[in-house]
């Protein structure tokens, strides 16, 4: 039953992209951001599926008992700010430029020829050791319900979600994402009530956790103070620099259902993550006596077994590989515009039409899909250290330049072109360091301010001010009119 549910929902994802092909296939518009269509019921359910990726809803419950409350707690407590700081700081400027990525916001600003090399690059890099995170957790999942090996379930997820992105594009991801949002997020609801109902006496399960698991207090953790710090602060940031949330942001309607879009996700995602720390963690320590911390990651898994038959664990399954696929395939489409787009039609040959761009970009999928494949085979543990240390090298690259570059009219091309190679730089130097795990940002991000104000105080020209100018003008469009457009 459970191999059949889940086989049945991978054929109806490649199904989704065959009939979003029709629409996409002559239409760089309709392949990377939709149309632009997306309404707010929508888009709120896209970024939720998004942002719940492999590490958020399946490493979580494990991750905190193997490595503290505290540590875990700090990741997931930074995404919710996070959506906030994209909505506030973000959203409506990103929006009202109407592209397609995040090198096409420095493109707009700066109009830099250094940062049409560097941000998609950055964009790939990052992208791809986070698409490696979610594989490893989709090989789990698969191997785990399936009795799969690890490397035959890795590669039959891996190529399915290259299939359907390649096909569909980003309107096959969303019209996947509304699904996998409201399968997620149902499922982690009835596997909190059924977890809470095994346990019996909640307060008496609660207290025997703590005991058996003294880290989760962060009485017996290793971690330093700087470790929560750094673990917040990236995930605080990074929301509003990943490339595929704002991806999200671009595809929404307008401004309104963008901002309104991000607030609701962050209402959902709390939830989630609320009904993870006080009813999953206690429910596995105390349902799972002989839990093997040792491997985290598979842990949620064991006690959705625990809790409940075949058919629901054959659809919690389906869930959660929904949470993988949603961030995966939003990755892949980051990656495959930064090459197709940004990379072959920015750079390469500008002249090239929509088809062309679309098969260079489908090209693209396949061989970054492939390649995390390949580099999945043998994947570090913890795919929730894994992945936050790629996103936090997007915000120490990425954010200060963009939000300096929004809010400050005197960010100039040299200034936030400094400050996204030295955070970037900076970052990747204190990562091979013996420093705290997930303190890096605390690094990179700082000096990305620093280097981007202090070079933007002392560098000047004509041209940055007339990009500037420009950059302005089409934040200063008829506002009222496009806010009142109707959302859906």
């Amino acid at each position: 039953m459970t191999l059949m549910i889940v086989l049945g929902y991978f054929l109806v994802l490649i199904a989704i992209g065959m009939v979003a092909y029709r629409r996409v296939r002559h239409s760089t518009d309709e392949f990377f951001v939709a149309g632009r269509s997306l309404g707010t019921f929508v888009n709120s359910w896209a970024f939720i599926a998004s942002l719940a990726s492999g590490g958020s809803v399946m490493a979580s419950v494990g991750s905190a008992l193997a490595l503290g409350f505290p540590f875990a707690a700090a990741l997931v407590a930074g995404a919710p700010v996070g959506f906030v700081v994209a909505s506030v700081l973000v959203a409506r400027p990103l929006r009202r430029l109407g592209k397609y990525t995040v090198p096409d916001f420095f493109n707009s600003r700066f109009d830099s020829p250094m940062m049409r090399v560097v941000v998609p690059v950055l964009v790939v890099v990052a992208s791809s050791a986070y698409i490696i995170s979610q594989l490893k957790g989709s090989a789990i999942v698969a191997g785990h319900l399936l009795g799969w090996d690890y490397q035959t379930a890795l590669w039959v997820a891996g190529l399915v979600f290259v299939l359907y992105v390649s096909i569909g594009g980003f309107l096959s991801v969303t019209w996947n994402d509304i699904f996998q949002g409201i399968l997620l997020f149902s499922c982690m609801v009835g596997l909190g009530v059924a977890a809470f109902s095994a346990m019996g006496d909640f307060p008496t399960a609660w207290n025997a956790t703590l005991e058996a698991y003294p880290a989760l207090t962060g009485a017996a953790d290793a971690h330093s103070t700087w470790s929560y710090v750094g673990a917040f602060l990236t995930w605080a940031t990074a929301i509003s620099v990943l490339p595929h949330v704002i991806m999200r942001v671009y595809s929404a309607r307008n401004v309104r259902s963008a901002r309104v879009s991000l607030n609701t996700a962050m209402l959902l995602y709390g939830v989630m993550m609320l009904i993870v720390a006080i009813v999953l963690v206690p429910a596995a320590a105390t349902l799972l006596p002989n839990a093997d911390v040792t491997d985290p990651d598979a842990l949620f898994l064991t006690l959705a077994d625990r809790v409940f038959g075949p058919v629901g664990q054959g659809v919690l399954a389906a869930a959660v590989l929904a949470a993988i696929m949603s961030t995966t395939a939003g990755l892949l489409m980051a990656c495959n515009s930064a090459i197709g787009h940004d990379l072959y039609r920015g750079i390469l040959r500008p002249q090239a039409g929509q088809k062309e761009v679309i098969r260079v970009t489908q090209v693209a999928t396949w061989v970054i899909g492939i390649l995390c494949i390949l580099l999945a085979i043998n994947p570090p543990e913890f795919l929730i250290v894994l992945y936050t240390a790629a996103v936090a090298l997007l915000a120490s690259a990425f954010f200060a330049p963009m939000v300096l570059g929004i809010w400050w009219r005197r960010t100039t091309a040299a200034g936030a072109g400094a400050g996204m190679v030295g955070g970037a730089v900076l970052f990747g130097l204190a990562f091979t360091m013996d420093l705290p795990t997930s303190s890096e940002v605390l690094i990179g991000l700082p000096a990305s301010f620093l280097l981007t104000i202090a070079v933007s105080l002392v560098t000047s020209s004509g041209r940055d001010d007339d990009v500037r100018d420009a950059w302005l003008a089409t934040q200063a469009t008829d506002e009222a009119a496009a806010d009142a457009e109707p959302t859906r």
